[in-house]
């Protein structure tokens, strides 16, 4: 072989400018770099701030985000020919694509459509983890307000001295192992709060989790009108999956026609230069169009029905809220007012002879309430927060293309 060719593939290979860099990933080696994290004493907004910089989800949209950014080069594509007979070399190239335009231009709109979608995929990604931070410290906040009765008393005591029935011995009974499970469900609870806040900040267990107690007023409830819904990141993303869609028809349609490529044709041994052209006529693009149009009107059809979900969402929201709201208000009285019954039991058991059993009623009653106030009270500040959600909170920016490029030429 010549050097000539040699030299053409060595020129060729200049227009490569990114190397290939190995990696590895191994559950493993991110087991190892999950493990040698630290935690700390996070307030909301700083616990917000680690979610944001170190949840893998948003890490992985961040990556696709630049991905989808660099793909916004579209190549230009130039034939090279060497000709060993003829001792030439053709270089050829389509005038249209030069432009930005015909398909190249079509797959340059694809690609800025493509980095709006992975922006819009960012911006929910944000939202839900901000929404999900947010939700695990009320929570939190709700588990330490939570207590459960001391029903601690000496059952067999009362049983030999004949002040205690063997039903109200065994109601009495029945509380303290009421109370013992409700203590072991709090104590679950804390547990899976933490659990699930450390996943969303990226750390392990075994890291330190205090939490600083966030003021009432950071959870901003939106007013629920129309122009609100309307502005949820996840019907944006809708939306650019729709253009995203719309560019890929487009591109389609282009594709559909013949296109020409031009260029001189060198001698090497010294004879004139030539002109040469190529024409590529694609035969049987319609059935690849006529998909693209359909997966479009999909897309339609899926922003149509992320609407009616975000509309369903928010009606189901606002009615959620009240309907919880009311139970913990009644739980919350039915509590204080056992709570008192069951003090008062506490106290006549130490002068009255006959108060055992009426000790063991008010215990029973108080388990029973306290039971159901924890559950109404987690199920009020989920509400809350989903309440919120179901009308775009919080209201973060968007998260903005690195760099949104001009027309490509």
């Amino acid at each position: 072989m010549s050097a000539r060719p040699l030299l053409l593939l060595f020129l060729s290979g200049l227009a490569s400018c990114v190397s290939y860099e190995r990696d590895d990933a191994t559950p493993q080696s991110v087991a190892a770099i999950i493990d040698a994290r630290v935690g700390g004493a996070y307030t909301i907004d700083e616990a917000i701030e680690l979610a944001l910089h170190q949840n893998p989800r948003l890490q992985a949209l961040h990556a696709r985000l630049r991905a989808a950014d660099a793909a916004t080069t579209v190549p230009l594509p130039v034939r090279a020919n060497w000709l060993g007979r003829n001792e030439s070399v053709e270089l050829l190239v389509d005038p249209i694509a030069l432009l930005g335009l015909g398909p190249r231009g079509a797959s340059i709109d694809l690609a800025e459509s493509r980095l709006l979608e992975a922006a819009a995929q960012l911006a929910v990604q944000r939202w839900e983890t901000i929404a999900a931070v947010v939700t695990e410290y009320r929570i939190y906040a709700a588990l330490q307000e939570l207590q459960v009765a001391d029903l601690d008393l000496d059952v067999e005591s009362f049983e030999r001295a004949g002040l205690a029935s063997p039903v109200a011995a065994l109601q009495l009974r029945a509380a303290q192992a009421r109370s013992t499970s409700e203590q072991a469900q709090l104590a679950r609870e804390r547990s899976d709060n933490l659990a699930r806040l450390r996943e969303l900040l990226g750390l392990p267990d075994h890291a330190e989790l205090a939490i600083t107690a966030s003021s009432d007023d950071w959870l901003q409830q939106p007013d629920g009108t129309a122009s609100e819904l309307v502005a949820r990141p996840d019907l944006s993303l809708a939306a650019t999956r729709f253009q995203v869609a719309d560019a890929e028809f487009y591109q389609a349609v282009t594709e559909q026609y013949p296109s020409l490529q031009l260029g001189p044709n060198i001698s090497l041994i010294g004879n004139p230069m030539r002109a040469m052209a190529v024409l590529q006529v694609p035969i049987g693009m319609h059935g690849l169009a006529e998909a693209a149009r359909e997966r479009r009107e999909a897309t339609r059809a899926d922003l149509e029905a992320a609407f009616l979900q975000a509309k369903r969402e928010a009606s189901l929201s606002d009615q959620q809220l009240l309907a919880t709201q009311a139970v913990t208000a009644a739980t919350a009285a039915g509590l204080a007012a056992s709570t008192t019954a069951f003090d008062a039991a506490r106290a006549s058991i130490e002068v009255e002879v006959d108060a055992f059993a009426k000790f063991a009623d008010a215990a029973t009653m108080v388990m029973r309430n306290t039971m159901e106030h924890r559950s109404a009270v987690l199920a009020h500040v989920r509400a809350e927060v989903q309440r919120a959600v179901a009308y775009g909170w919080p209201r973060t920016p968007q998260q903005s293309p690195p760099q949104m490029p001009e027309q490509q030429s």
